[in-house]
């Protein structure tokens, strides 16, 4: 799976000032939202949330991967946002998140979905590719960043 071919340049959102996990999520699905005509803020935002209720999306060593069905959705959308300052997402190892990828879904999407988390998910085990992301400076170097990890080749999974 190429990061690439899910992740857009203008769905990647650099160093956003929040001070909880729902509002990092709110704040996200405004952001998301700016770009898909189909979906509203609200509607992105309460599946999250509801999706977050089962259980943390965060995956540990400051990354979090929330995502969500969305009947309307066609395809996949991702989106990529750092925080200025980590926030609470419940990790299990305790430590406070600052990348946040955001998948969105559309109902009938499963081994799609899988593949793309798990991709980010081997990503994010690389502290390399951690440090790039935290690293960038705006939202067009963190989008390099991303779908080119440093000392890897982007496809995984």
């Amino acid at each position: 799976m190429n990061l690439e071919e899910v992740l857009k340049p203008e769905q990647v959102f650099c160093r956003i000032q929040v001070a909880s996990k729902k509002k990092a999520l709110e704040d996200s699905a405004g952001l998301i939202a700016d770009n898909l005509p189909r979906s509203s803020k609200e509607d992105i935002f309460e599946h999250l949330i509801a999706r977050e209720k089962l259980g943390t999306t965060a995956l540990g060593h400051g990354i979090a991967i929330p995502h969500c069905r969305l009947p309307e959705l066609r395809e996949i959308v991702c989106a990529l946002i750092t925080l200025q300052e980590p926030v609470d997402f419940g990790a299990f190892d305790n430590e406070g998140v600052q990348i946040v990828f955001v998948l969105l879904v559309p109902e009938a999407e499963t081994d799609r979905h899988l593949a793309v988390l798990a991709s980010i998910a081997e990503l994010a085990e690389s502290a390399a590719y951690r440090d790039s992301l935290r690293r960038a400076a705006d939202a067009q170097s963190l989008y390099q960043h991303a779908v080119s990890p440093p000392g890897a080749d982007v496809k995984t999974a």
